[in-house]
């Protein structure tokens, strides 16, 4: 259009049309610009919204007034009907500019203006207003006031100065319009600023046809008149894309997603369905409106129209889910979730877990509810099965101490309000561990069964008999009134021990040991675990006393039982249970040192020591007969002989020769299963039995001679060195030496320390050639000097081990001594 226009500029395409043919012309052109102009008015004006951009309304009202103004300059054209005033080329011109400038301005206004909402929704009354009052002004200067009116054209002379100069104007303003909105088609901005650039372009082409033509007739007139209509068809363009074509482009997208959304709802219903989740609508008074199959299906009835919700609500249940419904429905509380049973024809007890969230209209008011419910049958048994498992023991289905606890802390609390007493009783079976070993856990179980039973028999309403562990059961005994009253429920239950057990064919008599504690006469503080503790201190005094009995706390006070002794006693099962029971060694070297003197390290001795956090270090004399009376010696000995053949195991790797001394009670010794976990361990371990020196006390070699031979036999024939510990303090023969596969002697400390006496020096001189008549290695300890290593060595001695060398001491400081690291003496 540029190209074209440049042609008719510069006269190339200069013609002169007929002036009857003309008028036709200008008439067609003129009647198709208002069409364009009323139709981009009549969208603009009718397909407004408050939320539309302003600026449409703002083209819609410049497009009504230029078609008013263009409807004047059709009429006043050369050759048509008189309107008012004689019609002629200047009387065409003057309703042809303002026309004009109205669009011009427009193009501005919105070139400048954001692409936004009007201010207030009468904003577009009054520009069409302002508009009409511009045009009506317009025509009553034109067609009453003509002499107001310049002179914008001379016939047969032409355009004015005047003329030309104002359509410069209005190119100007045109070409400012265009630039601002080709910048903003630059910036992909939310308008279709691109045809607005096109209107606003081609609008200032068509003033400048009108700055040269020299008739009215002429070509270069009428291509004015055509880049006119292309104008207006651009902007036609604008209005009827932003009020039409985007809009329902907007509900095109939004009918398809709410197509894709429905097919999603359809989709979200059907795996409910395959869920048999139930999902209702409910009104304000609860009655379900809608609901989809899987209500139908939990419910197990046919659908209904108009059912009420509550009916289906399992009746117990009903007022407490008719109170959450009324909340909802009355708008006190937006949601509520719970756990409810629902009555049905399938199942007895049908649980739901449900949640209502309330629905509101447009105005906030509550119009209902809607809700989804979930069968939890199942897993609500499931997990009730599971809280009874957490609290009550799997093999005797009686409480464990997680409930104990809670009923002990109920009845203490009950108890500090009535003034009564509570009573706690520790029950132990006397050697089940046989009843295991000898008939099997199966037979143990069954057992414990019945005991419970025998035991439960004994008990008043409102007792508790609890599995504590193993074969450890406690009994509460709540309300008592007195003290005694817990001696005569304890005498019950022993009384009812004394018969014979009956399992398919097996008899067993079952005895248990039992510790009774009283609040608030034994704790009067309360506490729990105090209280238990000393009904399981007592427990352990009813063993040390002969087993098959029981001990009240107090009575143990009463008789005078040291508490250190109650304390070593109740705590040494839980520090063995917690491998507290740590091992310490002790070096033994070989009597004749190596030629340049330094003493030769051939072995350790493994020690058990125990260091409790309140009494310190207990010494090995007071828990070893204790843990041998208590029967935990077993125990104790297995966590001792694990430690030490892990540490004698690292060792090897750095001294192949070394020995381990280590000592064998006499429970240890005549177990059934000994040998079996000596032998697993040393496997274990991968240690060599030769390697291994066991040392068993002469009064447990010499017992029971027949089946200690026996059994120190089998030691010896799997590699095991024998030795006698404390030798010289029991009563051994000489053919009960020779009798025995013993490979060592350890001589008594008591000797060792008077071998600078006549008689000392005779005695330790008799052992040591007894030893050497039977090929026996001899091991002299409790060595503290030098003048007694020379003394014993001189005497023949193998084997020196004693404080001189070095005090026990745990692995890490044996490992760090001179005389581990390369054989030297450590005076000490």
């Amino acid at each position: 259009m540029a190209l074209l226009s440049s042609l008719l500029w510069a006269g190339v395409l200069d013609a002169d049309l007929p002036a009857a043919q003309f008028l036709t012309l200008h008439t067609t052109l003129e009647v198709t610009s208002i069409i364009v102009a009323m139709l981009g008015f009549g969208i603009a004006w009718h397909a407004y919204s408050e939320d539309r951009p302003g600026n449409i309304a703002v083209l819609g009202a410049v497009l009504f007034g230029t078609a008013l103004l263009d409807f004047g300059h059709t009429l006043s054209y050369t050759g048509m009907p008189e309107l008012v005033t004689p019609s002629g080329p200047g009387k065409a011109i003057s309703f042809w500019l303002p026309a004009r400038f109205l669009v011009a301005v427009g193009l501005l206004v919105i070139a400048l203006r954001p692409w936004q909402p009007l201010k207030n929704r009468y904003s577009r009354h009054a520009l069409i207003g302002a508009v009409l009052l511009y045009v009506a002004l317009m025509y009553w200067v034109i067609l009453f006031r003509p002499d107001l009116v310049p002179v914008f054209f001379v016939p047969g002379q032409g355009l004015t100065p005047l003329k030309v100069r104002v359509e410069y104007l209005l190119v100007a303003i045109y070409g400012t319009a265009a630039w601002l909105f080709y910048r903003q088609s630059r910036r992909n901005v939310g308008f279709n600023a691109a045809d607005l650039f096109a209107a606003a372009a081609i609008a200032g082409l068509s003033e400048l046809f009108f700055t040269r033509y020299g008739s009215v007739t002429d070509l270069v007139n009428a291509s004015g008149h055509v880049y006119k209509i292309v104008s207006y068809y651009f902007i036609y363009r604008v209005v009827f894309v932003d009020s039409v074509h985007l809009p329902f482009d907007a509900l095109h997208q939004a009918l398809s997603k709410e197509k894709v959304r429905a097919a999603e709802q359809h989709s979200f219903v059907r795996t409910l369905d395959l869920l048999e989740e139930a999902v209702l609508e409910l009104d304000r008074r609860g009655r379900i409106l809608s609901a989809n199959s899987g209500w139908w299906l939990l419910v197990g009835t046919a659908p209904m129209v108009d059912t009420s919700l509550l009916a289906h609500v399992h009746e117990e249940d009903r007022s407490a889910f008719e109170l959450h419904l009324v909340g909802l429905v009355s708008g006190q509380k937006d949601e509520f979730r719970g756990r409810y049973r629902i009555q049905t024809q399938a199942r007895p007890e049908q649980w739901m877990e449900c949640r209502f969230v309330v629905e509101r209209d447009d105005d906030g008011e509550v119009t209902g509810a809607r809700g989804v419910l979930r069968d939890i049958t199942k897993s609500y048994l499931q997990e009730r099965h599971i809280t009874y498992m957490a609290l009550h023991d799997a093999l005797t289905s009686l409480p464990n101490r997680v409930l104990l606890e809670d009923r002990i802390k109920q009845a203490i609390q009950q108890a500090a309000r009535t003034g009564n007493r509570v009573g706690v009783c520790f029950i132990d079976l006397d050697h089940f561990k046989n009843i295991n070993d000898a008939y099997g856990h199966k037979a143990g179980d069954a057992l414990l069964l019945t005991l419970s039973q025998l035991l439960k028999d004994c008990l008043r309403d409102g007792d508790t008999l609890a599995r504590w562990g193993g074969d450890e059961f406690v009994v509460l005994l709540p309300d008592l009134t007195t003290a005694d009253a817990a001696r005569q429920v304890a005498q019950k239950m022993v009384d009812a021990m004394r018969q014979t057990v009956m399992l398919e064919t097996l008899v067993i008599n079952a005895t248990f040991s039992m510790g009774i504690a009283v609040y608030p006469d034994d704790e009067s503080s309360g506490d729990i675990d105090s209280l238990l503790a000393q009904a399981d201190r007592a427990m352990f005094y009813a063993k040390s006393q002969g087993r098959n009995n029981f001990q009240l706390f107090a009575d143990m006070s009463s008789k005078g039982l040291g508490k250190k002794e109650l304390y070593i006693q109740t705590r040494l099962a839980q520090a063995i249970r917690d491998q507290r029971i740590a091992v310490w060694y002790q070096p033994q070297v070989a009597a004749r040192p190596h030629v340049d003197g330094r003493q030769r390290l051939i072995g350790v001795e493994a020690l058990a020591r125990w260091h409790d956090a309140d009494l310190g270090w207990i010494s090995p004399g007071s828990f070893i007969p204790m843990a041998e009376n208590l029967g935990l010696i077993g125990e104790l000995g297995h966590l001792v002989r694990r430690q030490a053949f892990e540490q004698f195991r690292a060792w090897r790797q750095t001294h192949p020769d070394l020995t381990l001394a280590i000592n064998i009670s006499k429970r240890q010794l005549f177990a059934s299963d000994f040998m079996l976990m000596l032998l697993a361990d040393v496997e274990r371990y991968e240690l060599d039995p030769r390697s291994l020196v066991l040392e068993v006390t002469e009064s447990v070699a010499l017992m029971d001679v027949e089946f200690a031979e026996e059994r120190l036999r089998q030691l010896s024939n799997a590699g095991f060195t024998l030795a006698i510990d404390d030798f010289g303090t029991g009563y051994a023969s000489l053919s009960q030496l020779h009798e025995l596969p013993i490979g060592e002697l350890k001589i008594d400390i008591s000797f060792v320390r008077r071998v600078h006496t006549a008689e000392g020096l005779r005695m330790a001189q008799g052992i040591i050639s007894l030893a050497q008549a039977l090929r026996l290695r001899t091991v002299a300890e409790g060595v503290e000097d030098e003048n007694t290593a020379c003394v014993l060595r001189d005497l023949g001695v193998d084997v020196l081990q004693g404080y001189y060398f070095a005090r026990p001491c745990p692995a890490s400081e044996l490992s760090a001594l001179p005389l581990f690291v390369n054989g030297e003496t450590l005076a000490g």
